[in-house]
């Protein structure tokens, strides 16, 4: 298959390799940096939504799937959902969608979120909202949204920035967090099985309390912990049920099993 990946960033350039690793054929874009990544199957843009400026519009003209992998600006709320609606203007009618867009999405209060109550299209008070609702009205049944938990892996460890941010973090707080590698895993398993017209939230199955969790990860990272206090615990899920209903298995279910470098 002939996949594009808008944004080669932290995650967009490792799946990009792990696609060419599979005989996929691979087009990635930045917005203004190079990437290096030499392969006979793949090949680079720049690539600035907001401009439609890129060298050679074949890049996006025979796609079987396009995945949106570049995170919202600064800018205000629809902006995003403008980007990729004109990213969606270049590719042709037939070729399938994947927005990942955040587990963040769900309301800031206790309970047990699932993909059921909350479809793509029903939130809309903030920048991956509306460019949910954007392309599921656009796309329909060509559209797969996969809403990442808290992303863990190489070089991405949270406690790093926690800790010179000077701030009190709460320590009974869930965590909704995933490996890098199942992020990966779970965009090729939707890519290899055609699940499409989905809404999927991507996260792990344990969910670790903030102040245990990132006290014993700037343990193994050989730094000092952000300080944390005891207020009321605060019981956010995002529920990934769905995802092994689909036949996904995790390769780090647990958080605390995330391997750390």
């Amino acid at each position: 298959m002939k996949l594009g990946i808008i944004g080669l960033g932290w995650l967009g350039l490792p799946l990009a390799k792990s696609l060419l690793s599979k005989d996929h054929q691979v087009i990635g874009t930045t917005r203004s940096r190079s990437v290096n990544l030499s392969h006979e199957r793949f090949s680079h843009v720049m690539f600035d939504p907001q401009h439609k400026r890129f060298s050679d519009s074949s890049y996006f003209s025979d796609l079987d799937v396009l995945i949106l992998a570049f995170t919202p600006s600064k800018a205000d709320e629809k902006t995003y959902a403008k980007d990729c609606v004109r990213v969606i203007d270049l590719i042709p009618h037939s070729c399938k969608v994947i927005l990942l867009g955040s587990s963040g999405i769900y309301p800031k209060r206790d309970g047990l979120f699932t993909e059921e109550n909350y479809p793509a299209g029903s939130i809309k008070n903030n920048a991956i909202g509306y460019a949910e609702l954007a392309l599921s009205s656009m796309l329909r049944e060509r559209l797969t949204i996969i809403r990442l938990g808290g992303l863990i892996g190489p070089h991405r460890y949270p406690v790093t920035a926690m800790a010179k941010s000077g701030k009190v973090y709460q320590s009974n707080e869930r965590l909704n967090l995933i490996h890098r590698e199942d992020a990966i895993g779970l965009i090729e398993y939707v890519i290899e099985h055609k699940i499409w017209n989905e809404t999927i939230n991507a996260c792990a199955s344990e969910h670790p309390f903030k102040g245990v969790y990132y006290t014993e990860m700037a343990r193994k990272l050989g730094m000092e912990p952000p300080p944390f206090e005891e207020k009321q615990k605060t019981e956010r899920i995002i529920s990934n049920k769905h995802s092994l209903d689909l036949g996904y298995t995790y390769i780090y279910p647990d958080p605390d099993k995330f391997p750390i470098a």
